[in-house]
């Protein structure tokens, strides 16, 4: 019965936020992310930047559609502002069931994403799965998602401790504070390198999944309509090899810009 009500209420938001684009034209469309997770994106004074923003203003420059990346804030304050429709556009970031009830995805993934297990140097931990993570204190980003399976498990065996930014959670892995930090791999790695502690943290072998980011659109927003040709777009760029050129464009980015103490969340 609960299930049946949570996709009943899925399927509510689904209609609702179509009928509300009924009848309206998307003549611009305004784009927003996870303000701090390079490479793929981040924030960059009011703009957002990244490999994720590259990718997507191509695709809306190739379909004629104008468009503005927005920092709207911290990661919850974003999803929240595509909930309600104040945004057209959340890029590069994980399907749940939860983000559906106000995001329509696409069926083509934006770039991998393959989530890691981060743990400092001096104090290595095994992790073969979940389990060997009971019992520790781990650290996440506010609004972060690993995969149905993992966030089960995490929500009734783990610990994990929620903060604003990644560069927080790596600052309390190296301190001691926490055991272990579950974050995006090419994230985790443009992270430590900006905050000079990619000698001292270090990713475990084995992944927590083989992920992938899709992009997804308001389902309040006109521009909702976009997203075929979007789909078919970043399926294109996938196979070009386009995407992955511009993630590793993007890290040298990042890296320039935090060498030169560029803006940054």
């Amino acid at each position: 019965m609960e299930r049946f009500a949570r996709w009943a209420a899925v399927l509510w938001l689904a209609l609702a936020g179509a009928g509300s684009a009924i009848g309206a034209e998307c003549t611009r469309v305004v784009l927003s992310a996870n303000p701090d997770y390079p490479p793929y994106h981040w924030a960059d004074g009011e703009r957002i930047v990244g490999a994720s923003v590259a990718l997507t203003g191509r695709i809306l420059d190739e379909l004629g559609v104008p468009w503005e990346a927005r920092h709207m804030g911290p990661w919850p304050r974003v999803l929240k502002s595509a909930e309600f429709g104040q945004i057209d556009l959340v890029v590069s970031l994980k399907p749940t069931p939860e983000r559906e009830a106000y995001l329509q995805f696409t069926r083509s993934p934006a770039f991998p994403n393959p989530m890691a297990v981060f743990v400092a140097q001096a104090r290595p931990l095994k992790f073969d799965s979940p389990k060997d993570l009971v019992g520790k204190r781990g650290g996440r980003t506010s609004g972060d998602r690993f995969g149905d399976a993992f966030d089960r498990f995490a929500e009734q065996s783990l610990t994990l401790e929620d903060a604003d930014t990644l560069a927080v959670n790596f600052q309390k892995l190296a301190a001691g504070r926490i055991d272990y930090v579950v974050t995006g791999l090419y994230t985790g790695r443009a992270q430590l390198s900006q905050l000079g502690l990619a000698q001292r943290i270090v990713p475990l072998p084995k992944p927590v999944n083989e992920g992938t980011i899709h992009h997804g659109f308001s389902r309040r927003s006109p521009c909702v309509s976009l997203l075929d040709a979007v789909d078919a777009k970043l399926a294109e760029a996938r196979r070009s090899g386009l995407a992955h050129r511009l993630l590793e464009e993007a890290l040298v980015q990042w890296q320039h810009s935090a060498s030169a103490g560029g803006t940054r969340p």
